[in-house]
């Protein structure tokens, strides 16, 4: 099949440089790196692929037919998203390999279910991770990413009480244990308030993330907290990780550096957002503009080392009745422009938090080494245009430059001018151009 080369400014450990790259197309790997001689476009960057660790895709194995509540369950989730249209949608905002969520009716928490999803993974056009869950029941069966739900009531998929948290974790000693950090007791405390914030203050995920700090020395565990969204969380995992040899990493949500409430309603980077409130609910809640700050200062320190989109394809319809979480996979590629050019970001910052430290954590269950721009390494690339804005939409919305790919059809950043567009989004040296807005073409 020979060699493709690609010449940009491009991304590297040692710095931004135009550089030629080559790639071996059978192997679909990086050959070579070599600085470039000529001229390229310097209104383009070439960062190594983005991954995005915190992805709902909703797919799960179609129930047998005699079990109807469960029929119902899979036709709802398979309508708001399955992996293709997830794949589709990851590839459309410059992602080159995601981690699919397991908080399934039917969950993967043993290696037969496991494998079963895995092949429907397989549907995908961008390469897709899956997670296992940990459950009351379940044991470890391999080196995988394990997630662990906290909620106020008890379901097969979540814990309701630290008790069975404690007995669970036993089983997981020196696994790779992914934590939704939010305490059930104090979510169980505060179901009677009236908004959704008040029912899960920040009180609730800074007594998770001390819980679990602990539990993370005490079982060995390697640490990593889902969606940060308070400033006494960062403080207690960097104290945390100052003083112990167990490092926890952690990670942040576009919509937490975005948006931010206060008294009189919801900001969007600090402006009065016309986005309809219940766009926004999410979990844990949209906090105040002082913590919204207090993140992006740390994902740029590094004491937040990863931004993973927590992708939840809910239905418009169902966000009108209040489900939490928003999609985001269409729009990651410009959102990290946004932290560029409005916020200040270094290239090779962004570069750590959305491929190198990613694909470091996820390295088990990667095909080759990715993560950088260097020889040996998979080519998987994502190529952002910063002389063009990316306005989301839907394909009949006149305004839009970028269709939406994500089966649930809507965004938050809908109407909102991104800094930044996906010019291409490259897999282990195949290029997908999903630049027209129409379905993706890919250059073998």
């Amino acid at each position: 099949m020979g060699l493709k080369s690609f010449s940009y400014m491009s991304v590297l450990p040692d710095g931004i440089k135009p550089t030629h790259i080559e790639v071996d197309q059978k192997s679909g790997k990086i050959e070579s790196t070599i600085a470039e001689s000529g001229s390229v476009d310097e209104s383009c960057l070439l960062f190594p692929g983005f991954v995005d660790i915190h992805v709902h895709a909703r797919e799960f194995p179609k129930p047998r037919s005699g079990e109807k509540g469960l029929i119902d369950k899979w036709e709802s989730a398979c309508a708001k998203e399955v992996f293709s249209t997830a794949g589709n949608a990851a590839i459309n905002g410059g992602v080159t390999c995601f981690a699919a969520m397991p908080n399934d009716p039917v969950p993967p928490d043993n290696k037969i279910a496991f494998d079963r999803k895995r092949l429907l993974a397989e549907e995908s056009q961008c390469p897709v991770v899956l997670f296992a869950l940990i459950t009351e029941s379940s044991e470890p069966w391999g080196d995988l990413p394990y997630k662990l739900y906290l909620d106020h009531s008890a379901n097969k998929g979540s814990f309701s009480n630290w008790q069975s948290v404690e007995d669970a974790l036993n089983r997981y000693k020196g696994q790779r244990v992914f934590f939704h950090a939010e305490d059930p007791e104090i979510l169980r405390e505060n179901t009677d308030q009236p908004s959704h914030g008040k029912k899960r203050p920040p009180e609730a995920e800074i007594r998770a993330v001390s819980k679990i700090l602990n539990l993370t020395h005490k079982h060995g565990l390697a640490t990593h907290i889902c969606h940060i969204s308070t400033e006494v969380a960062v403080k207690l995992i960097s104290e945390f990780n100052q003083s112990s040899s167990e490092k926890v990493t952690c990670e942040v949500t576009p919509h937490h550096l975005f948006f931010s409430v206060s008294e009189d309603g919801y900001l969007g980077g600090g402006q009065k957002t016309l986005v309809p409130d219940y766009f926004l609910n999410c979990n844990p809640p949209i906090r105040s503009e002082q913590d919204r700050q207090i993140m992006i200062e740390a994902l740029r320190k590094g004491l937040i080392q990863v931004l993973a989109s927590d992708h939840a394809p809910h239905t418009v319809a169902e966000k009108k009745l209040g489900v939490s979480g928003m999609p985001h996979l269409d729009s990651f590629g410009p959102f990290s422009g946004w932290l560029i050019k409005e916020c200040g970001f270094d290239p090779k910052r962004i570069a750590q938090a959305l491929s190198e430290e990613p694909c470091r954590i996820m390295a088990p269950n990667l095909s080759a080494k990715y993560g950088r721009v260097q020889k040996g390494y998979g080519a998987s690339f994502t190529v952002l245009d910063f002389g063009r804005t990316t306005n989301i939409g839907t394909p009949d919305d006149s305004n839009s430059n970028r269709r939406i790919f994500s089966r649930c059809g809507w965004s938050p950043f809908e109407h909102l001018s991104l800094p930044a567009y996906t010019k291409f989004t490259i897999i282990n040296g195949r290029v997908f151009d999903y630049s027209q807005g129409l379905e993706p073409s890919a250059q073998t």
